[in-house]
């Protein structure tokens, strides 16, 4: 396996540009609440879109809210379920994917879905509450496709939990609550942004790769093209302890701190997951 320097600035600089947290937080769209007034905020909610779905661009859609205290992780609808479409669906965070949760929201007749986050951000620390002794999170939870929402048809958000959690207070004291969800359309310019995101290891795309080289250079000064690499943080899949030690092998570099899926699945020979971090770095540079 081959041997890297691991602890390089330029390493820590670069590989911290991976990490999708600026373009979670770039939305095109609006979450306002009209009911009830005491929940009226002038600049409407701040949230996170998915990235699976297909939103209304130029529309919205404003409907009164459900809320179910059921995960949605399964098919079946809870059996207390009354809901008349169409509504826009309240459901907490966790148990399955986001997919998973919108598909079966979808499925149930919701006209949108808003994940409930039930975990603090430890950047809110000073205005969220944890549940009981939850830890904060140090990174978003960002509503990335599982690689099945091609079926998905409706748009969903994220609302992080101190704005989440008095939507919830109002609905499970039986008052209406209305929401409106928009949507604005890109600029109308002559300049198209495009995100790529990908890895070393994703075959599938190769083809796709070489044969959009061609394409980006007639495009030009037309097109903004930012690649992105799929890693993940060591630190919050417990790869590295607090003292520094990397307890996830050869899947990670800097101590723990950078990881990647090991290609091979042989931690001992082949292709490591720090190897493909550090050809993430490389093609990225």
């Amino acid at each position: 396996m081959t041997v890297f320097r691991r602890n390089t600035l330029l390493q820590l600089c670069s590989i911290a540009s991976f990490f999708p947290l600026a373009a979670a937080s770039k939305v095109s769209s609006t979450v306002k609440v009209h009911l009830p007034k005491e929940l009226q905020r002038p600049n409407g909610y701040d949230h996170r879109e998915a990235l699976f779905g297909i939103p209304p661009y130029g529309g919205s859609i404003q409907q009164n809210v459900i809320y179910t205290s059921d995960d949605l992780c399964e098919p079946a609808l809870p059996a207390n379920n009354h809901w008349k479409a169409p509504f826009i669906l309240m459901v907490d965070r966790g148990g399955c994917t986001f997919v998973q949760k919108v598909r079966n929201g979808q499925h149930a007749g919701a006209a949108a879905v808003i994940i409930a986050d039930n975990t603090c951000q430890c950047k809110h620390d000073k205005i969220c509450t944890p549940e009981g002794t939850t830890s904060c999170e140090q990174h978003e939870p960002i509503m990335a496709d599982d690689g099945s929402g091609f079926d998905i048809t409706i748009p969903s958000v994220l609302l992080f939990k101190q704005d989440a959690d008095p939507i919830k207070e109002a609905l499970n004291k039986k008052k209406p609550v209305r929401m409106e969800l928009g949507w604005s359309l890109p600029n109308p310019d002559d300049h198209v942004e495009l995100d790529l995101w990908t890895s070393p290891t994703d075959y599938a795309s190769l083809q796709f790769k070489e044969d959009f080289r061609d394409a980006m250079l007639a495009l030009a000064s037309r097109v903004t093209f930012v690649p992105h690499m799929y890693i993940y943080d060591g630190i919050d899949a417990m790869c590295r302890t607090q003292d520094g030690t990397n307890l996830c092998e050869s899947i990670c570099t800097n101590q723990g701190r950078y990881c990647s899926t090991d290609p091979d699945g042989n931690f001992d020979s082949g292709i490591s997951g720090a190897d493909v971090v550090v050809e993430s770095l490389n093609r990225l540079c």
